[in-house]
């Protein structure tokens, strides 16, 4: 790692207020105009002469992230980090990432001006290392690496392993209580796209438990690492598009903002490219050369995460004799095996057999043979999917671009400066023989098998709606009546509900009234879920003067968890004791072990009934024999639970706080922090108390340190395209020494946004928003 952090450190240094300096490769001049936040403005003729710019600068400001990236992406992490990366390295291995990759390029399926610009930026990329003699100790840029960072990011949003863990309830609970907790038709949800009533309804069926492999589900868990890097912290994303029926200007507005865990640096780097008339700004990935968020003159998009089902896992049957011999549709077939050695710190490389089925690479052999089949394992068109958004100059060029998307499955919100708004649900996902694949399924008899992919134009698509809005927040991306199933790992339903409470009645929208929006610190669960814990409440004698006084704060409190809040961290924490009381004596009962990370569900992401589930039971049944406390004789309804919850929450708060309230402003917890890159807290910052909670449209924390949230806010008015704005909570350069290390961070706390200023040439930038400038030659 001393050599990466010491050719990294080379590369981040700040240019000179005014410099010029040789580029190989380039046909013309390029100017590059910083702006007072470090972001690059480059002008040029030719656009491979842009990208060959962008990969110079990104190799400036991210060469460490870059290479940590690579790796991360390779499987060759633990080189440099030791053991620690190996469970990591392994699974990347197993998936085949770099492989499949290096068979794509190889393959040659890229068209000529994907490559060209692939093979442009990786000459910045390489012309920056060899500049600063870096290039002795890291390996060349390549476009295999571009594209491969890409598909490592694919997993990352798409990869799951809560079909094990689902396989483990299933098999302790049973198909009736299972489906009652995790249904696939949740109450209170708010689909982004709705369907006709009389279309085929998605068959219920594929929850057979199988006997026995409890154990081994939760064997195959310990396979995967502890936290998936970007996870941390993570919460969802929001997106939204408004008509121009709705806003100030008379033209579509766009919001976007993807949530995710923080770090420094950010995942995102802020860009705008001019050349050959295209003009483009948002934010590109460190290691590659498109925009992955952002818009051109004529139109732009943002992402969400579908949430989507792409992931199935199998029990297969193997030979007692040949554990490379497995049962398909009653034949015997052999596995294939690869096997590489993952490279060590300090050690010999670890010898790794990765072995593959019919469905894909065994996880797991302990207990019982698992393999795992995901929609990305093989080659993919990823890659010309985002490289097409890019160039489009309309919404059927858009469109037909991101129907290239394989993963990861995304809401791609869509507006333009000829009034249109649309939702293109994006990505592949399976045809399931038997509908679902929410558990791990049998591998043997071929029934579950995958039978092709749903038909990229029957994926849920809405165009310009009769509401003048369409939003996506992680949500149900489609109603029940659609035909095919989707999943049902959908986050919560508080912020879907509550951009949908502010879009119905909003008019006269502005960049400024829709950044108001995009910081909404109002608490939909608290506005649904309180109400009745209070109503309980004035039916107790409250004898404690300490919980009365917590009480009178609740009831005077109007669910917005901004940073003076008294009552945000007493729901919280009542809320926590809800969820615990009314679940763990299930759990315990049946030994179900502790929950953990997952998709959705809950708003901190733990693997328990969704929250609309409990929300029902809250408001609607009271009685339900969920509430009945299996530890005791007596039977429980929810009245006795809320009421032991406050009692617990408020036994929690004083040895926590104290009795003093004006120590429960929620300013006092929800603190920013932003982690460094490799988990160094000297390189870690802190941004002061924000504003959000675990159910609000910008989502905060749940009384902690908040490391993870919006990652990337944008506006953008398409009567002004040259007036859209983004932030994020982080800065441009890797290097601490840099002004440009963290200095978004405050904006983003505030909720206020830098300017994207996306010009068509250079000397349209106001003079004063300039503060360095690079002029990029051609080497003779």
């Amino acid at each position: 790692m001393k050599n990466i952090l010491v050719c990294a450190a080379l590369c981040a240094f700040a240019f000179a207020a005014s410099a010029q300096t040789k580029l190989e490769g380039l046909s013309g001049n390029v100017e590059v105009k910083f702006d007072e936040y470090g972001i690059p403005h480059i002008f040029a003729t030719k656009w491979t002469d842009a990208v060959r710019a962008l990969g110079y600068i990104h190799a400036t400001d991210r060469m460490m992230q870059m290479e940590v990236t690579r790796r991360r992406a390779s499987g060759t992490l633990a080189e440099v980090v030791g053991k620690d990366a190996l469970a990591e390295d392994i699974l990347v291995r197993q998936l085949g990432l770099r492989r499949t990759c290096e068979q794509f390029w190889r393959e040659g399926n890229y068209p000529d001006a994907l490559r060209d610009d692939l093979e442009a930026y990786c000459q910045g990329v390489n012309a920056k290392m060899k500049e600063l003699g870096a290039d002795q100790d890291l390996a060349p840029w390549t476009p295999v690496d571009c594209i491969v960072f890409g598909k490592y990011m694919a997993w990352d949003q798409s990869g799951t392993n809560d079909d094990l863990w689902f396989g483990m309830m299933l098999d302790k609970l049973g198909p009736q209580a299972f489906e009652e907790l995790w249904p696939l038709d949740r109450p209170y949800e708010v689909p982004a796209v709705t369907h006709q009533a009389d279309e085929t309804k998605v068959a219920k069926a594929g929850l057979a438990s199988i006997s026995g492999a409890s154990s081994a589900y939760m064997a195959a868990l310990r396979q995967f690492p502890d936290q998936w890097p970007g996870r941390e912290g993570a919460f969802g994303s929001n997106n939204w598009a408004v008509s121009g029926s709705k806003t100030r200007s008379g033209k579509p507005m766009l919001c976007s903002d993807p949530h995710l865990g923080f770090s420094l640096p950010s995942i995102w780097y802020a860009a705008h490219l001019s050349a050959e008339g295209r003009n483009i700004a948002g934010v590109t990935f460190a290691g590659s050369p498109s925009i992955v968020i952002g818009h051109n003159d004529r139109l732009g998009w943002g992402i969400t995460n579908l949430q989507t089902d792409a992931v199935d896992y199998f029990v297969e049957t193997v030979d007692e004799t040949d554990p490379l011999k497995y049962k398909h549709r009653g034949e015997w077939k052999a596995m294939e095996r690869i096997t590489e050695e993952v490279p060590l710190m300090g050690e010999a490389p670890h010898k790794l057999d990765i072995d593959y089925t019919i469905h894909g690479p065994v996880i797991s052999r302990e207990g019982k043979v698992i393999s795992m089949q995901w929609t990305d394992l093989g080659v993919s068109t990823d890659a010309l999917a985002i490289f097409g958004m890019n160039r489009a100059t309309n919404f059927d060029e858009w469109l037909a671009a991101a129907r290239q998307l394989v993963a990861p499955c995304i809401n791609l919100m869509y507006a333009d400066v000829e009034g249109n708004i649309a939702l293109y649900c994006a990505g592949s996902l399976p045809v399931r023989q038997h509908g679902q694949g929410r558990v791990p399924m049998d591998g043997a008899s071929g029934d579950n098998d995958w039978v092709g992919m749903i038909p990229k134009d029957k994926m849920p698509l809405a165009i310009n709606p009769p509401e003048g809005f369409i939003m996506s927040a992680n949500g149900r991306p489609a109603s029940i009546g659609y035909p095919f199933y989707l999943g049902f790992q959908w986050d919560p339903s508080c912020r879907s509900r509550r951009i949908v409470d502010m879009l119905s009645v909003a008019n006269d929208l502005t960049i400024e009234s829709m950044g108001r929006i995009q910081n909404d610190a109002h608490d939909k669960f608290a506005e649904t879920f309180l109400p009745v814990f209070l109503r309980v409440m004035t039916q107790t004698d409250v004898t404690d003067p300490f919980a009365a006084k917590l009480l009178a704060a609740l009831s005077q409190w109007d669910y917005a968890a901004d940073a003076d809040s008294i009552g945000t961290i007493i729901w919280l924490r009542w809320m926590e004791e809800y969820r615990d009381a009314t679940w763990n004596d299930e759990w315990a009962a049946r030994g179900i072990e502790p929950r953990g990370g997952s998709w959705g569900f809950s708003g901190d992401n733990e693997r328990e009934p969704m929250l609309e589930v409990l929300e029902f039971m809250t408001r609607e049944n009271p009685n339900s024999v969920w509430f009945d406390d299996r530890a005791t004789p007596e039977r429980e309804t929810r009245d006795d639970i809320v009421r032991k919850a406050f009692a617990g929450a408020v036994e929690r708060l004083k040895k926590d706080i104290g009795e003093d309230l004006a120590k429960y402003a929620w300013r006092n917890f929800n603190i920013l922090r932003v982690r460094a890159l490799m988990g160094d807290d000297n390189l870690a910052r802190e941004g002061g108390p924000v504003p959000g909670d675990s159910f609000t449209v910008n989502p905060g924390g749940d009384g902690g340190a908040v490391g993870g949230g919006a990652s990337w806010r944008m506006i953008v008015d398409f009567a002004d395209t040259t007036a859209s704005v983004g932030t994020y909570p982080g800065g441009q350069s890797e290097s601490e020494d840099s002004p440009h290390y963290a200095d978004l961070m405050p904006l983003w706390a505030s909720g206020k946004y830098a300017p994207l200023r996306m010009v068509a040439d250079a000397s349209a930038l106001p003079a004063d928003d300039v503060t360095m400038s690079l002029t990029l030659v051609p080497q003779p």
